[in-house]
């Protein structure tokens, strides 16, 4: 039965420290997860799906993953993320049509579309609109939000 640790270096010491990844951070255990799935992709024609793919994972890491997804010699596996991550909105990173945004009616009704559809120019910042809501499929909150908290009830408006 094989076990997968990971090695730390600590300073001063000759040995490092084993982890078993049960023990490493959510980051890290969000990499062990994901990697198998992104080393398929470069070797044949697949089809991967990740849900938050910038769950528990750094910013830049998460662009990286990407871009070397991007940059890889298999062009024909394709890589399908969802994320809130709104650094990745970026046109020097993923072409218009590359990036969808998807959008909950007051009935939980939702509605997926392109960045395409607006047609915005290469020069423009999208992270910037989109975070003003230009492109929509930003949240919205009801009025009245009830809390439950330690056994009582407070109710807020935002």
């Amino acid at each position: 039965m094989w076990k997968i640790t990971t090695a730390h270096k600590v300073e001063g010491e000759d040995n490092p420290i084993y982890l078993e990844v049960s023990e490493e951070s959510d980051g890290t255990q969000r990499l062990f997860d994901i990697i198998p799935g992104l080393m398929d992709l470069i070797d044949g024609e697949k089809v991967f799906i990740i849900d938050e793919l910038d769950r528990s994972l750094h910013p830049h890491l998460t662009r990286n993953i990407l871009e070397l997804f991007l940059k890889g010699k298999n062009n024909r596996s394709q890589l399908i993320v969802t994320t809130h991550e709104a650094s990745l909105l970026n046109l020097d990173l993923l072409r218009r049509d590359e990036i969808w945004f998807i959008e909950k009616d007051r009935n939980g009704k939702s509605s997926a579309y392109s960045l395409e559809d607006f047609t915005p120019r290469k020069d423009k910042d999208i992270r910037k609109g989109y975070l003003l809501g230009r492109y929509g499929s930003i949240p919205f909150l009801s009025t009245d939000i009830a809390l439950e908290w330690k056994g009582q009830h407070v109710e807020t408006e935002i």
